[in-house]
This record gives structure tokens, C-alpha cells and sequence, in this order.
């Protein structure tokens, strides 16, 4: 290797623009952090559309008690406790990062209580309603994001996202009149 002279600016640059040695490393590192941000990228949005299937088929399970009257006077916990574990994936501290709000409605076109954008403020309430009453169920899952960038585009904030989850349907004729009824002794 020879000496590197003091050249005037145009030689030296002359010079840069024909030298290939370590373009291809240069050109590696330049591509290497948006493939990587893309890639993981696309595996958080699927492991958020996996937590949602999760958090829905979850919610069908665990809805059944209460339209068959079967959940008794079934404590928002307690609820929470059984939706966290027939999820498949929660993807965290599901106790902590699941609220629910079920309530009875006087039809299918009733507004019904809303959680907000805040998870924090959203108050947990079950009311298990009167047989064949009409229900709002309400799930909200917070979670968190890996990837920076993801978070404002997908609607969250601060490294967090809120999934939200709604079921209505209509009580069975279980033989409660005022709501909350005791499960049938076997």
C-alpha cells in the first residue's frame, strides 16, 4: 500500500468515486436497518392480529356463561381471569392489561357505556342482565409494541396499543328474573 499524498481536492475525489473496494459493506449497512425494521415490522402486526383472533375466540368462550346464566354473579376478575385463560396468545400480563365492561341493554340499537381511548380510566362493570335480556360485552386489551414507529400507525401512543373487542347478543331463557343467576347444582 502506497503513502497517501496531499492532492489537490479533485484528484482525491477522483479518486473515491473509482476505488470499489468495501461498496458492497457500505451498501449492506445501508439496506440493513430498514430490512430489519420492515421485517420485524411485518412479525409485530402479526403478532398483534394474532393476539386479536386470540382475544375474540376467547371472548366467545367466556361469553357463553353469562348468556346461559351459568357465570352466576361472576366478578369482573374472575371474568378477566377465565377470558386471560382460554386466550391462546395474550402476549403479556393479560390480568393487568384486560378491562371489561358487560351491560344490559334495553335493544340492539341502545347506546351503551364507553370505554374512552384511555385504558387507564376505563372502569371495570359486569351486569350478567335477566334472562333473554339483550348484552353489551366489552373487551379492552392493552399492548405493547416492539417497534417504535408502529405504535402512531396502528393508533396507539407511547409504546402501546389498545385492542378492542364488542359482543352483543341476547340472554337465554335461563329462569333468572333479576339477572345474576346461580348456576344449577349438578
Amino acid at each position: 500500500m502506497r503513502p497517501l499524498k496531499l492532492l489537490p481536492s479533485g484528484t482525491l475525489l477522483r479518486r473515491f468515486r473509482r476505488e470499489r473496494k468495501g461498496s458492497m459493506t457500505v451498501e449492506f449497512a445501508l439496506l440493513l436497518v430498514p430490512f430489519l425494521l420492515m421485517t420485524v415490522g411485518v412479525l409485530e402486526i402479526a403478532i398483534i392480529q394474532l393476539t386479536r383472533t386470540s382475544l375474540a375466540s376467547a371472548i366467545e368462550d367466556t361469553s357463553r356463561q353469562i348468556r346461559t346464566g351459568q357465570g352466576g354473579c361472576i366478578t369482573p376478575n374472575q371474568y378477566i381471569a377465565q377470558l386471560c385463560s382460554s386466550m391462546a396468545f395474550s402476549g403479556g400480563d393479560c390480568m393487568n392489561n384486560t378491562k371489561v365492561i358487560i351491560e344490559e341493554l334495553a335493544n340492539f340499537t341502545s347506546s351503551r357505556t364507553s370505554g374512552g381511548p384511555d385504558f387507564d380510566a376505563i372502569t371495570n362493570s359486569i351486569d350478567a342482565g335477566r334472562a333473554e335480556s339483550i348484552m353489551a360485552l366489552q373487551v379492552f386489551h392493552r399492548r405493547n409494541i416492539l417497534v417504535p414507529l408502529l405504535d402512531n400507525a396502528l393508533g396507539g401512543g407511547s409504546g402501546q396499543i389498545m385492542l378492542v373487542n364488542n359482543l352483543a347478543f341476547r340472554n337465554e331463557p335461563f329462569g333468572a328474573a333479576n339477572g345474576c343467576a346461580t348456576p344449577p347444582s349438578p
